[in-house]
């Protein structure tokens, strides 16, 4: 598949040396929302379309959750159209906007940090170095959503960082939560080969870090539990921990839309910070895009 992606010639300023805003004691009380973000996600953020960012923030919408997102990149339309422009976010602007925010105040009542789509080598190591300076009382638990590509469409970042996530972020990770063919190139296993539950298990507990205490295995293709003839495969989500591991089955689902990975591991997030186990959480995120997957309901006629 030919892909047209199309970078502007610019990057984004420092406007550090170029304040054009009055300074203040306190800017805080310039805010209409002041309560201090629960969640922070970082992702891609486009103009218009339903992956990353803008697919994560319906989801908190939904839910009231008040979360502050830092984009990695900002794309006009989805990189899969003929015309695509967009600004790829230096990562020494990535650590500074989290110093900023920190030293805001906008950080002080976080308790999730998920990391999405990272645009360039670089990006990962910035958040890593973050997080590791926070105090570990302070720190928030992280889920890291790899984002690499999918078994349709291959690598839809830079290959490279795929090792950059796993040396940087995945030891510092409470959470993971890679698709098949993420899991295969974090791993080092054979696509081919992860056609099992087992062998998922044993792929996903390679990733996990001193941290880490649960991988969700997304997209997986199980043999249905009556298993006969013509009846399709099942789609399941695996959750695998260091002793035990379930399967969340869904039924097939017939759709070329992109985005539902990200808002998976939004739903994930929110039912977490609900208070809700791992294990209810899979199920809720779960219905989470079987729900935006639905046809819309049409009003009854008169």
């Amino acid at each position: 598949m030919s892909v047209k992606h199309r970078r502007s010639p610019w990057e984004l300023e420092r406007i550090g040396e170029r304040r054009r805003a009055v300074q203040l004691a306190d800017a805080r009380s310039l805010e209409i929302e002041r309560a201090p973000a629960t969640l922070l996600a970082i992702g891609s953020q486009l103009a218009h379309g339903s992956v990353g960012l803008n697919a994560a923030e319906r989801v908190f919408s939904s839910r009231g959750v008040r979360a502050i997102r830092i984009p990695t990149i900002l794309l006009s339309v989805m990189p899969h159209y003929a015309a695509v422009h967009d600004v790829q976010v230096p990562a020494a602007w990535l650590a500074d906007a989290l110093r900023d925010l920190a030293a805001a105040g906008a950080l002080a009542g976080l308790e999730w940090l998920t990391t999405g789509y990272f645009a360039t080598p670089g990006q990962p190591a910035a958040v890593a170095e973050w997080l590791r300076d926070e105090p570990a009382r302070t720190r928030p638990a992280l889920i890291v959503d790899p984002t690499l590509g999918d078994v349709e469409l291959g690598f839809y970042t830079d290959p490279r960082l795929a090792a950059e996530i796993r040396a940087e972020l995945l030891p510092l990770a409470t959470g993971i939560v890679p698709n098949v063919f993420e899991l295969a190139h974090l791993s080092g296993s054979p696509r081919a080969a992860l056609r099992s539950r087992a062998a998922i298990e044993a792929a996903a507990r390679t990733l996990m870090g001193p941290q880490t205490e649960w991988v969700v295995v997304t997209g997986v293709s199980l043999p249905g539990l009556r298993n006969e003839p013509g009846h399709h495969p099942d789609i399941c989500e695996v959750l695998v921990t260091r002793s035990w591991s379930s399967v969340h089955r869904q039924q097939q689902r017939n759709t070329t839309a992109k985005g539902l990975g990200d808002a998976f591991t939004a739903a994930l997030a929110t039912a977490l910070i609900e208070r809700h186990d791992v294990d209810e959480a899979v199920e809720y995120a779960a219905a989470e895009v079987r729900r935006m997957l639905a046809p819309p309901s049409r009003p009854p006629r008169d």
